[in-house]
């Protein structure tokens, strides 16, 4: 992603939601941003704001996509109580990444729509976390005796 060099393992079915997780921290939209916008512009020019409100929508729907894509991989996984903490990381990961960094503006509904598919993407893992939260292991006395 982004020009990654190293291959990810998307294949493997353990590994994805790992993956995932470290593949979300790329998706800020600020993130972004700096990276399409050092593509587009050269470095002693200044960004005109055509060029700016384009960067904009070309970045919000970058990570539309590629939030999109992340829902497919979670929601095609039979999630196991061994992958409960990778999910729980995901969900940090998004909340922390993406739904705190996009700021809605009545003038930008696009990020608006962006921030409600972060949203609804966040409450389905957290649906899929509380249907495979592993079992807590109580103390019992009675079980060494």
């Amino acid at each position: 992603m982004l020009d990654q060099q190293e291959t990810l393992p998307l294949w493997e079915e353990k590994a994805q939601l790992l993956a995932l997780s470290q593949l979300l921290s790329l998706m800020k939209p600020s993130s972004l941003g700096q990276y399409l916008g050092s593509e587009t512009l050269p470095p002693c020019q200044v960004p005109q704001p055509k060029a700016s409100a384009e960067l904009d929508h070309k970045v919000c729907y970058l990570c539309h996509s590629l939030l999109t894509l992340a829902g497919v991989v979670v929601s095609c996984q039979d999630i196991t109580p061994d992958q409960w903490g990778e999910l729980q990381l995901l969900c940090m990961q998004l909340n922390c990444h993406i739904s705190s960094h996009i700021l809605e503006s009545p003038q930008a509904m696009h990020w608006t729509k962006l921030k409600d598919l972060a949203v609804q993407t966040y409450i389905r893992w957290q649906e899929l976390l509380s249907h495979c939260q592993p079992q807590a292991q109580y103390f019992s006395p009675w079980e060494d005796i």
